[in-house]
């Protein structure tokens, strides 16, 4: 074997150790393939709002204060209108709540002017029922108890006029749920629906 042939052979040799080495014992790392990586689907996520964040609320409308007028006796005897406040947010009808202040006048601070009440202490409220058409007072027997002829008369006006101060609905009373066509011992007549000429004969 002459020397070129042996050079061949070496380079041979060589080639065959090298392909050897990096088939079989070369550690390499392959890069990920992007390709075949399953995209994530995004979901949306709810979030709660933080601490700190606060809801609308919407405004409540109240309803504006309403100025009543009830009517008592002056320390002359005369028929005198004292006002009253009504708040339409807490009272059911501002109607029965001047009917109920009239009953239960006149305050301290009044009493210490000089005023009074001819209605009797006790009458109370039975009901008052308001329709489109008319209003119905209806007061406990007390409203017509004691105190004479001339008592009932002021206690019938101060009622009318109370009743027609605060309202332009026609207004019906009853005693004990029946309509007071006739009112006290001395049975003083009078005209429904209530109003100035209820008691004239």
């Amino acid at each position: 074997m002459n020397s070129s042939q042996k050079f061949g052979l070496f380079i041979l040799i060589a080639i065959t150790v090298i392909y050897i080495y990096f088939a079989y014992f070369s550690k390499t790392f392959p890069l990920p393939n992007f390709s075949s990586t399953e995209q994530e689907e995004y979901t949306p996520v709810n979030v709660p709002p933080e601490e700190n964040e606060t809801t609308e609320v919407k405004p409540t409308t109240l309803k504006p204060l309403r100025s009543l007028k009830i009517f008592i006796l002056d320390k002359n005897g005369n028929l005198r209108s004292v006002e009253r406040t009504c708040d339409p947010n807490k009272e059911a009808s501002c109607f029965e709540y001047a009917i109920e202040q009239l009953l239960a006048a006149p305050s301290k601070w009044e009493k210490s002017k000089g005023f009074s009440s001819e209605i009797p202490q006790g009458t109370k409220v039975i009901s008052v029922r308001e329709t489109s058409e008319r209003i119905m007072i209806d007061l406990s027997n007390d409203f017509q108890s004691g105190g004479g002829t001339e008592s009932t008369y002021y206690r019938i006006k101060q009622l009318i006029k109370t009743a027609q101060a605060n309202t332009s609905t026609p207004v019906y009373l009853y005693i004990n749920g029946q309509q007071a066509n006739v009112i006290g011992g001395e049975g003083i007549i009078i005209k429904q629906p209530l109003n100035e000429r209820s008691l004239d004969e």
